[in-house]
């Protein structure tokens, strides 16, 4: 469910204060908020900024792969060696 917090005005060149957002969301100056509309909505997204050559792990694609690994892990699915003679062998099964 939706919390107001207040009111904002537009000036001018479309200028708004998130002032009382800030104390809320925790948003600090010079923060990134992607702006997005939903059903005729204004959403502020906080984002991150990420290096360009991290951006590959951030894709849907990838973290999908993330989430289906974790659940291996946590389902019990993986298996350790103590050398890589070990590893090899299994393997070789």
């Amino acid at each position: 469910m939706e919390k107001v917090i207040g009111n904002v005005v537009v000036q001018k060149r479309g200028l708004v204060s998130l002032s009382q957002a800030k104390k809320y969301l925790g948003i600090k100056e010079g923060d990134i908020l992607q702006v997005a509309v939903e059903d005729n909505r204004l959403v502020l997204v906080p984002m991150k900024l990420v290096p360009a050559d991290q951006a590959w792990f951030w894709t849907e694609e990838w973290q999908k792969g993330e989430q289906e690994a974790q659940q291996e892990i946590e389902q019990g699915k993986t298996k350790s060696f103590d050398s890589m003679k070990e590893l090899l062998e299994d393997l070789e099964k």
